[in-house]
């Protein structure tokens, strides 16, 4: 297995070998990466999970931009997104007819702009990727490269961040409603985010 700090030398694995999968790190813990225009990648990241297809994944985007491409966003979110990305909060969209079924739930997308640099890099050169937690379902996520490793997961490669801060997964909620859904409990608190809305 590849333990790099190199984003690009990851993206080129992501890009020239189908069916890779990688551990990456982000604003909280390690994500796995897929490339979702990579179904054979994104099947992998549901055997290594352990996880339904059906509750769909959360999608790392680098850029308002890069989530138009996936979700169709209109003027009035754009402008709230602003003020949420990059960070941790995670937001449910309707997704492009285009995107694989496998990351759409309902016809729905999550979507996330990372303020991790080393996950940004990545995702500006792969594209957008799958950003679930580096780890079996039902064990901790990992904060370093060095646990990812340890859990023996069948991934490729592992983009060496250094320690994350952990703490709580993102903030989930839901834009296809109104008022927004609130989906999970996480490192935003709901009322701050309302907060913004208003």
């Amino acid at each position: 297995m590849i333990v790099t700090r190199d984003p690009a030398s990851i993206a080129s694995l992501l890009a020239g070998q189908p069916g890779s999968l990688v551990a990456y790190p982000t604003e909280t813990f390690y994500g796995l990466g897929a490339r979702i225009t990579d179904h054979t990648a994104l099947e992998r990241v549901l055997r290594v999970k352990g996880r339904d297809a059906a509750k769909g994944m959360i999608v790392l985007v680098s850029d308002l931009k890069m989530a138009c491409t996936v979700a169709r966003i209109s003027d009035p979110w754009q402008s709230i997104l602003e003020k949420f990305w990059p960070g941790p909060i995670s937001v449910v969209l309707p997704a492009q007819d285009d995107v694989d079924p496998l990351i759409v739930s309902q016809g729905k997308i999550a979507l996330r702009v990372s303020p991790q640099i080393l996950a940004t890099s990545l995702i500006d050169i792969a594209g957008p990727i799958t950003s679930t937690s580096a780890n079996r379902g039902g064990e901790p996520p990992a904060r370093t490269a060095q646990e990812v490793a340890a859990q023996g997961l069948d991934i490729d490669a592992i983009l060496d961040g250094g320690q994350t801060p952990g703490g709580k997964p993102s903030t989930l909620i839901d834009l296809t409603v109104w008022p927004p859904g609130y989906l999970r409990e996480g490192a935003i608190p709901f009322a701050d985010i309302m907060a913004l809305l208003r």
